[in-house]
């Protein structure tokens, strides 16, 4: 990914370096400022940064696969204060090259947190149990 301008951190992933997960993972975080993400929730420059990053891949994954919703959960993503962040780099990335209304008109309801919050895995691994079941039965 593309380094932000005002990042000197050299990344934390010991294979890339400064791939995304060197970049803006959960601990990039705290290797670069020194604090774990939750303490630094009011420090608007560490949300700049981390935003800028994972707005370069969104903006990627929407470019090759088009998909209808993207769904950003994790660690990192509790901190609420970058989905607005995330949402505005991306129309700034996309820069209208996607003349879709999701992304255009709604992109607050487009990238979004899990509904189901951290139980979004084990409700997903549980409906998929029940599916299975289901199909099972009708065999």
């Amino acid at each position: 990914i593309r380094r932000h301008p005002e990042d000197r951190f050299e990344g934390s992933c010991p294979y890339h370096r400064d791939c995304l997960e060197g970049m803006a993972s959960g601990p990039s975080i705290e290797k670069r400022w020194g604090k774990e993400g939750f303490e630094l929730f009011n420090n608007e420059k560490v949300w700049e940064i981390e935003s800028y990053y994972l707005a370069q891949a969104i903006a990627n994954y929407i470019l090759t696969l088009s998909p209808k919703k993207v769904i950003l959960g994790g660690g990192v993503m509790k901190q609420e204060q970058l989905f607005p962040l995330i949402r505005k780099e991306v129309v700034n990335l996309l820069n209208g090259y996607i003349q879709a209304n999701e992304i255009l008109e709604d992109i607050d309801s487009y990238i979004v947190p899990p509904g189901l919050g951290d139980n979004a895995g084990l409700a997903g691994a549980i409906a998929l149990a029940q599916n299975s079941l289901i199909e099972m039965r009708h065999l």
